[in-house]
């Protein structure tokens, strides 16, 4: 394999920003990064869906693929429903099988949903937003996001990232996962040890996907540790790399 360029799937409600201080980290190792926006993020008016979301991703990961690049897709939260629906057809061997370079090594789910072909994230809560979610019509708001997801940074921190968050379009909610990477993917799974957003259990659910506890990893932190803790998120990320 040859060095990978690693590609986040955002989580809702957050700005491509949040990874900066992840990807700089990442960028000094050598690792090329990209951080696409979500259309469904801050949409106006809010009617931007899951496919729409997915279609978005798909064309920067088939782009990079097609330039020959190895890739590490990186989904947090939301993302991870994002990246799973995005990635199908793309995996290396697919591409290398059709006399083409490039293409998704492996999938890191940082905190993520990853869910079964035909679940939906509102389907996987049953049926209910959680409490933190404020639904405004078709805009959904992360309520008290500090307190929620990024409750391990200081609290000027949290003020500045509470004000950077977005709306995120209702539908998203409701569409549902078309694709489960972990069948023909190498996968990873790291859970958030303090995440209060979503439940580490779950996360552990999650994690048992993945094809056997050496490719679970965890950290200390809440549901963002790339705002926490970006230095331990990129040890583990080039755990991941060289497993």
């Amino acid at each position: 394999m040859t060095t990978p360029t690693f590609v986040f799937s955002l989580g809702a409600w957050v700005v491509p920003a949040v990874f900066d201080a992840t990807r700089s980290r990442l960028e000094v190792l050598g690792f090329l990064s990209e951080c696409p926006a979500h259309p469904s993020i801050g949409a106006e008016p809010p009617s931007k869906t899951l496919a729409d979301d997915t279609a978005s991703l798909r064309d920067v990961l088939t782009k990079l693929a097609d330039e020959g690049r190895d890739l590490i897709v990186v989904a947090h939260s939301y993302g991870g429903v994002v990246a799973s629906s995005s990635v199908e057809g793309l995996n290396k061997a697919a591409r290398t099988a059709e006399g083409k370079a490039g293409g998704v090594v492996k999938m890191v789910y940082l905190a993520a949903f990853a869910l079964d072909k035909g679940q939906s994230l509102l389907g996987m809560l049953g049926g209910n937003y959680l409490p933190w979610m404020k639904v405004d019509g078709d805009y959904v708001l992360a309520d008290g996001a500090g307190e929620i997801g990024w409750q391990d940074i200081s609290l000027a921190e949290q003020e500045k990232w509470n004000s950077l968050a977005l709306h995120t379009s209702r539908a998203v909610f409701s569409g549902e996962s078309t694709y489960e990477p972990w069948s023909d993917i190498s996968c990873a799974y790291i859970v958030c040890e303090q995440d209060r957003a979503l439940p580490p259990p779950l996360q552990e659910l999650f994690a048992s996907k993945m094809g056997g506890p050496e490719n679970t990893y965890r950290l200390p932190s809440s549901h963002s540790p790339f705002l926490s803790m970006p230095d331990r998120l990129v040890e583990v990320l080039e755990q991941i790399v060289k497993a």
